[in-house]
């Protein structure tokens, strides 16, 4: 059963819109993003709008709400997506990947961090050392990545 907040935060999931309408997507992203509710979902999609500010959104209490959840159990978020890919990736014995696009500025550095810090607080610390490598790849990779859009 899909997690459902209170009607003040709009939509979590976009595919609820009883008007598929570019005004009605945009008027759902404005007013759940005025409430500090960055994420929203289109399916298993997350569409993430930067704050451009901190929020205390991704504590270690937080990362404890999602672990081991289905991905509508919560509210929208990076971790529901981390967690969701790294289950699979466990259940099918496969690598699993996480697509973040985004224009310049548009947080696609910080969504990255978001989910290896996650997928860090997850993982079992025998499997620590290699989450840290893959983190710290990611994080220099980033410049070239940049220069590419």
């Amino acid at each position: 059963m899909a997690f459902l907040e209170a009607a003040e935060f709009g939509h979590g999931d976009f595919i609820l819109l009883e008007d598929v309408t570019e005004a009605a997507f945009m008027d759902n992203l404005k007013l759940r993003f005025s409430k500090d509710r960055i994420y929203t979902n289109i399916g298993e999609t997350v569409v993430s709008v930067n704050p451009y500010k901190s929020l205390a959104i991704y504590s270690d209490e937080v990362v404890e709400e999602y672990r081991g959840r289905a991905m509508f159990e919560r509210p929208p978020h990076l971790f529901s997506l981390a967690d969701s890919a790294y289950q699979a990736m466990w259940r099918r014995s496969k690598d699993s990947c996480v697509v973040i696009s985004g224009e310049s500025g548009a947080g696609k550095t910080e969504a990255s961090k978001i989910v290896m810090r996650y997928i860090s607080k997850v993982t079992n610390s025998a499997h620590q050392a290699e989450v840290e490598r893959v983190k710290n790849l990611l994080i220099q990779s980033n410049p070239l990545l940049e220069a590419f859009g």
